[in-house]
């Protein structure tokens, strides 16, 4: 007898807050995945600094938005640099919190590109993300540039002994509340590969 598939799944939780979906296709080490992402909606803000960036998000999903509704917080919480003068990256730091620098949350999976709320304010996009694959390294405590180069480094020298290439700037992805204390924290470093 085999059982029906059609029922809705149970988001992905983290700490009792939903998160990306996402399926192991590999580990290459404790801390080093191989993942595969199902689609996604995220909105988007460009800011200077992380207050400015977190703030217009922060409002888009307190009801800053095209109906008015207040959107459940997701995890993890995206933050890249915002590249300038071609190729040069300006690094998002804790101690400069007045860099150029992007940073996304991703929207509840009942939400797809089609009904997500729009969002009002100017300094914001709404953005598809398609189903990708990605390498990620997790690590805990502070994201401090130091630690972030370090990571990010890892990463890229244990991609280098496999088949997989990448194929994006990397990502910092961090899964807590700024008030969680530094040893519980989540964070990842993220490349898109193929």
């Amino acid at each position: 007898m085999s059982m029906a598939t059609d029922e809705p799944q149970a988001p992905a939780m983290y700490k009792g807050t939903e998160t990306l979906k996402y399926t192991v296709v590999t580990t290459l080490a404790d801390d080093i995945e191989i993942r595969s992402y199902a689609a996604a909606v995220k909105v988007v803000a460009q800011a200077n600094g992380e207050k400015n960036a977190f703030g217009q998000l922060f409002r888009y999903i307190s009801g800053a938005n095209s109906v008015n509704t207040s959107i459940a917080m997701t995890a993890p919480v995206e933050t890249t640099s915002v590249k300038v003068a071609m190729t040069t990256p300006v690094e998002m730091t804790m101690a400069n919190t007045q860099a150029p620098m992007q940073m996304s949350f991703f929207l509840p999976s009942m939400y797809d590109y089609q009904t997500a709320p729009r969002p009002t304010s100017p300094g914001l996009s709404l953005v598809a993300v398609p189903a990708k694959m990605v390498a990620v390294i997790r690590f805990s405590g502070l994201r401090g540039d130091t630690k972030l180069a370090q990571k990010t480094q890892i990463l890229r020298e244990a991609l280098a002994k496999t088949p997989y290439k990448i194929i994006s700037e990397p990502v910092m992805m961090g899964y807590d509340a700024p008030w969680t204390l530094w040893f519980n924290r989540r964070n990842e470093v993220m490349f898109e590969v193929q």
